[in-house]
C-alpha cells in the first residue's frame, strides 16, 4: 500500500523481485498514474490482487490444455489491465509469459506462470502487512 507521509510524500515499503531485480510495485509511477491520489492507487492495486488468482487459474488450465494462442490472449489482456497498477516485476513476467506462449515453449510458460504467482503473493502480503 502507498502510505502518505507527514510531508505529503508517499512511500511503498515493498520488496524487489529477486529474479528480475525490478520492484514489485513502483510507488512513484502509481502516484503519477493517479494524479497523486494514494487512495485511488491503493484501490486499483487491491482490485488487481482480488482478480489475479482467477487469471492465474485460467493460465494454468490453458497451459494444461496446451492452448498457447488462448493463453497469449489472456495474458495480453491482463497485462493491459495491470498497466495502471504500476507493478513492474509482474508486468515484466507477464510480457515474458506472453512471448513464451506465442512461441509455444512449455518450459518457459511454466516458469513464467510460477513467477507471476510468486509476485502476486508478494502483492497480497504487502497489502495485508500494511493494514493496521
Amino acid at each position: 500500500m502507498i502510505a502518505e507521509m507527514k510531508d505529503g510524500s508517499a512511500q511503498f515499503p515493498g520488496p524487489i523481485d529477486e529474479i528480475t531485480g525490478l520492484p514489485i510495485r513502483d510507488t512513484q509511477r502509481a502516484l503519477r498514474i493517479t494524479g497523486g491520489d494514494a487512495t485511488l492507487a491503493n484501490a486499483m492495486l487491491e482490485q488487481m490482487v482480488r482478480d489475479i488468482p482467477a487469471q492465474i487459474e485460467a493460465f494454468l488450465l490453458l497451459q494444461q490444455e496446451k492452448n498457447w494462442a488462448e493463453l497469449k490472449r489472456h495474458v495480453h489482456r491482463l497485462r493491459g489491465s495491470i498497466t495502471y497498477c504500476a507493478v513492474p516485476a509482474l508486468e515484466h513476467n507477464l510480457s515474458a509469459l506472453e512471448s513464451a506462449a506465442a512461441s509455444g515453449k512449455p518450459d518457459d510458460i511454466g516458469r513464467h506462470i510460477q513467477a507471476v504467482e510468486s509476485i502476486a503473493q508478494h502483492l497480497v502480503a504487502s497489502i495485508h502487512n500494511d493494514r493496521p
